[in-house]
């Protein structure tokens, strides 16, 4: 087993991150740290506890760091997991005994536990929509969590080096279009160390919906919102949904026309009871207080990321150029 963690700038949060690595229960791995062009303490972090830690030269993306650690390692099974991520102690073990139990799965992905270092409103809102969301998906899924990911040797090819964002995502959809299998093990919980504020919760809800799109319309995801008990990728049905309805209700509260406010009320309640469930889980894990704020935030949150959508549609579009119909048409066959 190969453990492959791809670092940046990372100093404050890599350590703990090395450190459940080395603790774990399972002993027979290799770990692998790859620096992409660090300015900080990162590499001097990393010599401490990994095998062999590679220095990138000039600062990229992800994908080329984890690409590079894969060409390196030696193990039967790459497990990825990011800079500002802590296993548990059974974590490896649980993957090795997971591919040993179902040979026919090519790739797992793992969760969020409900556990976060930081009580901020935000970092514990994120953490939980994140881990709620997952609960509610299949064992079976068309998508990749770069948190924490496995794959058997030989099962793909590599990580999209040209996405700066969402490039679990479109591995999953290459994969699972190439007809691999990807399971959720949702016994595969890990601990996440990023911290939010209301500027970086808003910023992060923009840019994954923006890449989210462009990797829509590249697997023609309008295919998969009536498969697999999902919507596409780790957005369901209903998440959509809510998605479309909130800015319908934010410009349906801009403009006067007739009916305007059975129409607001209609749509609000629809998008409130599409989002119910998770309301209430928030209630029960967090209290009252915190659940009542959420509404407004998961509103916003959900605004935003309408017009993350919209705005990655609109690039993707835009840089297909003349005869993008035939090429998006097509598109999935790469």
């Amino acid at each position: 087993m190969s453990v492959i963690v791809p670092t940046h700038n990372s100093q404050r949060i890599l350590e703990p991150c090395l450190a459940a690595v080395r603790e774990s229960h399972l002993k027979d791995y290799e770990l692998i740290v790859v620096d992409d062009a660090s300015t900080d303490a990162s590499r001097s972090i990393a010599r401490r506890y990994a095998d062999q830690v590679i220095e990138l030269q000039g600062h990229e993306d992800r994908s080329r760091a984890r690409n590079t650690g894969m060409r390196v390692a030696r193990g039967s099974i790459f497990v990825f997991i990011d800079s500002d991520i802590v296993i548990q102690q059974d974590t490896l073990g649980k993957i090795d005994d997971y591919f040993t139990k179902h040979p026919g799965v090519d790739a797992l992905t793992g969760l969020l536990s409900k556990q976060h270092p930081h009580s901020d409103f935000f970092s514990q809102y994120k953490n939980l929509y994140m881990h709620y969301v997952f609960q509610k998906l299949p064992a079976r899924v068309n998508f990749l969590y770069g948190s924490v990911s496995a794959f058997k040797r030989g099962c793909m090819e590599g990580w999209d080096d040209k996405m700066e964002m969402g490039e679990d995502t479109a591995l999953g959809q290459k994969m699972a279009a190439a007809g691999k299998c990807i399971h959720l093990f949702k016994g595969l919980e890990v601990v996440h160390l990023k911290k939010y504020s209301l500027v970086t919760f808003i910023r992060n809800d923009f840019r994954i919906p923006f890449a989210w799109a462009k990797i829509f319309l590249r697997y023609q995801g309008w295919r998969q919102l009536f498969r697999h008990q999902t919507g596409f990728a780790h957005a369901s049905k209903g998440q959509i949904l809510s998605v479309v309805l909130a800015p319908m209700i934010f410009l349906g509260g801009m403009i006067h026309f007739p009916m305007r406010g059975s129409y607001l009320a209609l749509a609000f309640l629809i998008w409130f009871v599409l989002n119910l469930n998770f309301f209430r889980f928030l209630v029960r894990e967090k209290g009252i207080a915190f659940g009542i704020f959420s509404v407004l935030v998961t509103f916003l949150d959900h605004l935003v990321m309408a017009f993350g959508i919209v705005s990655g549609a609109v690039a993707f579009l835009g840089s297909m150029g003349v005869g993008s119909q035939n090429r998006l048409c097509n598109f999935n066959k790469d």
